[in-house]
């Protein structure tokens, strides 16, 4: 189960903090996660191995806070977005341009891709992007039904979710595929999802 994060506030605590996100970063997306242990991540940020188990109990706290971070910021790039949102031609227009934002995050971040990864693999942290999809899909949900209230949450809330969900598990697809390829696959989603939109706002 995932574990409550403890950030620490003073400034060289908090230097330190993020030196080991880091340089996990850099470890795990090289190599993967089950090649990394606690005392390279140590040794390649030049702290000693007490120092990691200060702010984190295991690697999996590590990978967990790696993550969150991306989460976080994924759901204020979404949070932004739907703040403008007043019509149909708007979650149209945000679906396509927050896939590009979030297909091109992979590509100019390659070590995420291995990174989700391993959530998905860690039998303790996959309920992480699981619980992730569905706080998203909920504040999506939540902003359609505001500006179109002849439908009901119950109704689309697992269109979101897989949608979501979906878009992630496309992303990585494209980023396993020719560019020329993958960006196929990229419009390819944007129209499926774009047509699901507009079946849901068809309901009202």
């Amino acid at each position: 189960m995932p574990q409550e994060r403890r950030i620490p506030t003073q400034k060289r605590s908090r230097e330190k903090y993020d030196l080991i996100l880091a340089t996990a970063k850099e470890l795990i997306g090289e190599r993967g996660n089950d090649s990394v242990s606690m005392r390279e991540i140590a040794k390649q940020a030049g702290l000693a191995i007490s120092s990691i188990y200060q702010y984190f109990p295991d690697k999996n706290a590590i990978l967990e806070a790696i993550m969150q971070n991306y989460f976080d910021k994924i759901r204020e790039l979404i949070s932004r977005f739907l703040s403008d949102c007043k019509t149909i031609e708007d979650f149209q227009n945000g679906l396509s341009v927050g896939m590009d934002m979030f297909y091109l995050l992979f590509k100019q971040e390659p070590a995420l891709a291995t990174l989700w990864a391993g959530i998905q693999a860690n039998t303790e942290l996959k309920e992480l992007d699981a619980e992730d999809s569905r706080i998203n899909s909920t504040l999506i949900t939540e902003a359609f039904v505001s500006i179109f209230p002849n439908i009901h949450e119950e109704d689309i809330y697992g269109a979101i979710l897989l949608l979501l969900h979906t878009a992630g598990m496309t992303v990585r697809l494209a980023l396993a595929t020719p560019d020329k390829d993958g960006d196929k696959l990229i419009e390819e989603f944007k129209t499926l999802a774009t047509l699901r939109l507009n079946s849901l706002h068809i309901q009202t």
